[in-house]
């Protein structure tokens, strides 16, 4: 049978009688808000079977399918966080493989582009084996419950304790950090418990190039014809290029390291390097000195191809 979508779903009881379900006590305690769901992580999850690995200089493009069918990209770099389900210890980027099973949590106040298939840069990726552990990633509470209310840890003397870089931490470092949880069985309560094999401290994720740019774009866009359109200068120079007017060419050069932007504006043409891309919306001017370009340039820019 078919899973229905949650239009669907809602048509059909719509159309069907309402059996009243008496919420308990304890269930409402649990029952999460808006506003607590969006502060229960600072991370999105994306998972799937990996379908292919592209090696370039200095990193993985590892392609994976959901399960349903939907492929997404995940950009392995030198600071992705690589964990094994099985061992629950760090393994090497080099061990992902095709027919892998995997979970990549990115950053969610990273700006992501709106191409097919979605690409990530995930700061955690967990090799899922079948025979391994359960693992959760989110904030807890002072009492270890998570902040989703999905699960409940009791830390026991035997519970092994880490920081990201593998030193052992006491019970009090935990609190406030984002935790990634390892473990077996749960109780049927609710929420769940259970008591871990393994609890990470995550560090703090750092104010990136990406998110820096991602509140620019926030505070400064327009959209045409249903393209958002940022400023060029603002955001490549958060990104570390360099940027120079081009008079004669009524445009604009951008550079950062063996890489070069030839941008005009009024023509959706633009060089890289030696060869030709096209924007999505020609470049604008603004306000008599301000250029804009399509959001399709920052995917552009963060590219290491």
């Amino acid at each position: 049978m078919k899973k229905l979508g949650a239009v669907a779903l809602t048509v059909l009881l719509a159309g069907s009688p309402v059996v009243a379900h008496s919420v308990s006590a304890k269930e409402a305690d649990v029952q999460v808000s808006k506003e607590q769901a969006e502060h229960a992580s600072d991370y999105m999850k994306a998972s799937g079977v990996i379908t292919a690995v592209e090696a370039s200089k200095s990193s993985l493009r590892v392609t994976i399918e959901n399960e349903e069918g939907i492929e997404e990209v995940l950009i392995i770099n030198e600071k992705s966080y690589l964990l094994s389900n099985k061992t629950t210890a760090t393994i090497a980027s080099d061990r992902l493989k095709k027919g892998m099973h995997v979970e990549a949590y990115t950053d969610k106040n990273k700006p992501m582009i709106l191409i097919y298939p979605a690409q990530y840069t995930p700061e955690l990726v967990v090799v899922k084996d079948e025979n391994g552990q359960n693992v959760k990633v989110n904030k807890f509470d002072d009492e270890f419950l998570s902040l989703d209310k999905e699960l409940k840890l009791t830390i026991a003397g035997d519970t092994v304790l880490q920081n990201q870089q593998g030193k052992a931490i006491g019970k009090a470092d935990l609190k406030g950090k984002e935790l990634m949880v390892f473990y077996t069985a749960t109780t049927r309560s609710i929420p769940p418990q259970t008591t871990p094999t393994k609890v990470i401290a995550l560090d703090p994720l750092e104010q990136s190039e990406e998110a820096t740019v991602n509140k620019i774009i926030k505070a400064d866009h327009y959209m045409k014809d249903g393209v958002k359109m940022i400023p060029l200068r603002k955001v490549a120079e958060a990104l570390g290029y360099t940027v120079v007017s081009q008079g004669h060419i009524n445009g604009a050069l951008v550079k950062k390291e063996n890489r070069s932007f030839t941008i005009t504006r009024g023509e959706k043409k633009y060089g890289l390097n030696k060869s030709l891309r096209q924007f999505a919306i020609a470049p604008e001017l603004i306000g008599g000195n301000k250029t804009y370009v399509s959001e399709d340039f920052l995917d552009a820019m963060l590219s290491d191809q």
